[in-house]
Formats: C-alpha cells, sequence, structure tokens
C-alpha cells in the first residue's frame, strides 16, 4: 500500500484523525461530552483484569498536563516496560515525540478518570525497533518511570511457537462495538482470524507470511480491532493464560473506495511480538527466554 495511505489508516486508528476519550486535570472542565468518539473492538464482549491482567491504557497531553487524550491500548511486557505500537508516540514525520508527553493507566479494564491522574505513570524513555525506516517495525518500548506492583498488574508472555489459520486468537481493547461508534470506557474482547489469503500481502507488501513481523487476520464475521485498540494485544490461550502473540498495528477495507478500516471485509494486521522478542529482551537487558511462555 502507498505510504501515505498507510499512514493516514495507522493513524487513524490511534485516534488521532478521529476524536477521543479525554480525562481533564480540573474535574470541573470536562463536559458532558467529554467521552467522544474513539471505536474500538467490532463485535466484542465486556472483559476484565482476570482475563487481561497485563492492559494497559496510553494518554498524551497536548497542552502541558491540563488533560490527557486516550489514544492507544498497550500491554506491561515488565515490571517497569510497557509494550505498544510505535506510531502512537510518533509525529508525522515518524519521529519519536518526548516521553513526558505520555501517560498510563494500568491494570485497569476501564478508562481513566479525573480522579486517577495521581495514579497514573510517566515514560522516561521511548525505545523503538525502527519504525522510522520500516513501517512493518509499528512497535515500541516505554519505560516507566518506577516498577508496577504485581497487586496492580503482572506482565504479559510471548507465545513463541509457529502461527496458523488454524490457531485460536483474540483481540482486546477499549472503545465501541461498531464503527464510528461511541466510546465504550470497558475492556473488550472479541474472537478473530488469522488469515493466510493472498490478500494480505496484496494490501502490505511487508506481509509474506505470518511467521515474519507482522501477523494477517480477515475476520469473516466482522470481529476486528479498530480506532483506540492500535497497540492493543492479540492473544491466544497457552497453559491456562492469554499470552501475547502480536500488537494491533493497522487495518484497511478490501474496498479501496471504502473509508470504513475496521470491521466486515476489513484485513488487519498485527505486530508479531515473538519476531521482536529478543530486540525487548535487549532493550530490558534480560534473557528472552525469560519473556517467553513455552507449553507445558
Amino acid at each position: 500500500m502507498h505510504l501515505l495511505s498507510t499512514l493516514r489508516v495507522i493513524l487513524s486508528l490511534t485516534g488521532v484523525i478521529c476524536a477521543n476519550y479525554t480525562i481533564f486535570t480540573d474535574p470541573n472542565s470536562a463536559s458532558d461530552d467529554q467521552t467522544s468518539i474513539s471505536t474500538s473492538i467490532i463485535n466484542g464482549v465486556v472483559t476484565g483484569t482476570d482475563y487481561y491482567p497485563f492492559i494497559s491504557q496510553l494518554y498524551i497531553t497536548e497542552n502541558n498536563g491540563s488533560s490527557y487524550n486516550f489514544i492507544c491500548t498497550a500491554e506491561l511486557i515488565g515490571q517497569q516496560y510497557i509494550l505498544t505500537a510505535a506510531h502512537c508516540v510518533s509525529d508525522n514525520s515518524l519521529r519519536l515525540r518526548s516521553p513526558s508527553l505520555y501517560r498510563l493507566n494500568i491494570g485497569s479494564a476501564t478508562l481513566a478518570t479525573s480522579n486517577d491522574l495521581n495514579n497514573l505513570y510517566t515514560v522516561t524513555n521511548i525505545y523503538s525497533a525502527g519504525y522510522s525506516s520500516n513501517l512493518a517495525n509499528d512497535v515500541v518500548i516505554l519505560k516507566l518511570n518506577k516498577p508496577v506492583p504485581s497487586s496492580v498488574a503482572t506482565p504479559v508472555k510471548v507465545y513463541p511457537y509457529k502461527i496458523t489459520a488454524s490457531l485460536p486468537v483474540e483481540v482486546a481493547g477499549f472503545g465501541s462495538t461498531y464503527y464510528g461508534g461511541p466510546v465504550s470506557k470497558t475492556l473488550l474482547r472479541a474472537l478473530i482470524n488469522v488469515s493466510e489469503s493472498s490478500s494480505c500481502s496484496a494490501f502490505n507488501p511487508d506481509w509474506a507470511n505470518n511467521s515474519g513481523p507482522l501477523v494477517c487476520s480477515i475476520s469473516p464475521s466482522g470481529n476486528d480491532s479498530c480506532n483506540g485498540d492500535a497497540g492493543g494485544p492479540m492473544v491466544a490461550k497457552l497453559n491456562g493464560k492469554r499470552v501475547l502473540v502480536g500488537t494491533v498495528s493497522y487495518g484497511e477495507n478490501m474496498d479501496r473506495s471504502n473509508v470504513v478500516n475496521c470491521g466486515a471485509n476489513n484485513v488487519s494486521y498485527y505486530v508479531r511480538t515473538a519476531y521482536f522478542v529478543k530486540w525487548i529482551a535487549s532493550v530490558m537487558k534480560v534473557d528472552y527466554n525469560t519473556l517467553i511462555e513455552i507449553a507445558n
């Protein structure tokens, strides 16, 4: 796909093009409609931190901390490290933005409110896997200002095995159940399908198969990730728990005249976490074997 159209689709998934959910430092600043459009899991059902104990929400301020906009979903990958999509923290020239702009609500299945601001984590460093030179490398690590206690959240493990079209996978994030609808303040999840269709490479030449940096999904049911889900988890079950297969990057309608870039007739791409696990381990300064989940 052409670079500019790819960027537009990616930006729409973060809520940069769409309006999004805002929390205010001063609660009196909030209006009745502060919860505006930030569409998310299509055909999703409500879920919680019992299934997703690593779930996190990324917020940005554009006004020196007067308010924070929810922009992306994320995962706790280590006690002091967050995994999310690179485009969530990049400008239109693909340059990383300042870590000081971001806050994280970690281990909560509901979006933050003004009362949560003092409990949000700050970001001290952002590490990129090379997104500015290759859009397939749509992943970053955010280092937090302090470790997250296990009573708040527990890091997700990485799924290290081959990904096939028969692998049951699920995606989770925050938002509405239909494109363009109002935001949901609770975490949603939906079953999706891994695809090996020729459409996967037709719409993204960076995809050759699901063993590379990207996993492709085309869901006949219309179950899909969407705006606000970027950076959020695609998971599979292993040893009775959800482990990280990939993170939401972007999707595109296979009818290029249709601007609805999530849901039915869409092809979606997820950054395959195991492809980047050695890089993740090098940033965290740990053995990559400590990050993966091995089948019992």
